[in-house]
């Protein structure tokens, strides 16, 4: 009887242990091995090089393909979608370079637009007076309407447009920017130096005084034949730190203070600032 206690014992050990691995083994190769094995999938898949992905690459394309069928203006729209919100695209300058050429041509130019309108010249007006009320500079009525001098008769007729713009100067990109009035993009420029007096702070907020022409010791009259060579210079209410050319000059140079553009940049940032106009500096 105990032989066969003992045989039963057995048996019903040997189905356990049996169940057990059954139920190892089902474990293993339902739950364990699957989690090991998509784990060194995603191990592999880790050690793969990152594709970055450009998502404003589609936008760029259509806006090329807009501007080269006609639509320009569908494409500069499409331009400012990209630099708003894909800053870290590669066409990011690409984009900022196009739609501040296509703005700077379009307004410096003849051909009607908006914001553009005819004025006709009335007895006792003078240039300062029509650039005063059609919120614009001088030069920019002298530079579109291809004048030189101001001397203005009754019955001219002279192009002027409103240049509602301010100016943001970013320290660490080292571009000034033109923004309109509805707060977008005009044109970048490279701030190719700057140099800050000392006790002024790194950011902060001024509006433009006015243009200055000359080299300091005589100063040029607007539409004059010497114009077009001097030095111009934009000040600010806040002392010491126009915008402005460098003159190529070591010694003036090296201790001017300021912010420091081409003379190409200068010469068309003198056209379309204003007195008046905000001007924000950020480090």
């Amino acid at each position: 009887m105990k032989v066969y206690l003992r045989l039963l014992f057995a048996l019903i050990s040997l189905g356990v242990l049996s169940l057990c691995l059954i139920v190892v083994h089902y474990i293993w190769n339902n739950q364990i091995e699957p989690e090991r094995q998509l784990q060194i999938q995603v191990n592999e898949i880790k050690k793969l090089p990152k594709v970055k992905i450009d998502h404003g690459s589609h936008l760029y394309e259509e806006a090329v393909s807009l501007i080269q069928t006609g639509a320009l203006l569908g494409g500069i729209e499409k331009l400012h979608e990209l630099i708003k919100y894909y800053p870290e695209s590669k066409y990011f300058d690409e984009s900022n370079r196009i739609i501040g050429e296509v703005n700077s041509d379009h307004l410096l130019s003849r051909d009607s637009g908006e914001g553009k309108k005819e004025y006709t010249v009335k007895r006792g007006d003078a240039l300062r007076l029509i650039a005063q009320k059609h919120e614009t500079t001088v030069g920019y009525i002298l530079h579109v309407n291809g004048r030189m001098g101001s001397k203005l008769q009754p019955g001219d007729q002279l192009i002027v447009c409103p240049l509602r713009f301010s100016i943001l100067i970013n320290l660490k990109a080292k571009t000034i920017v033109l923004r309109n009035s509805e707060d977008k993009l005009f044109k970048s420029y490279e701030l190719v130096g700057s140099r800050l007096p000392k006790a002024c702070p790194s950011s902060f907020d001024s509006l433009v005084k006015g243009l200055i022409v000359g080299d300091g010791t005589r100063f040029v009259e607007i539409g004059s034949t010497e114009y077009v060579n001097a030095a111009k210079e934009i000040r600010c209410e806040r002392r010491g730190i126009p915008i402005r050319s460098l003159t190529g000059i070591e010694d003036k140079d090296k201790y001017a203070t300021g912010f420091f553009v081409s003379h190409d940049d200068i010469e068309e940032l003198a056209l379309l600032v204003r007195s008046g106009s905000p001007i924000h500096v950020r480090k």
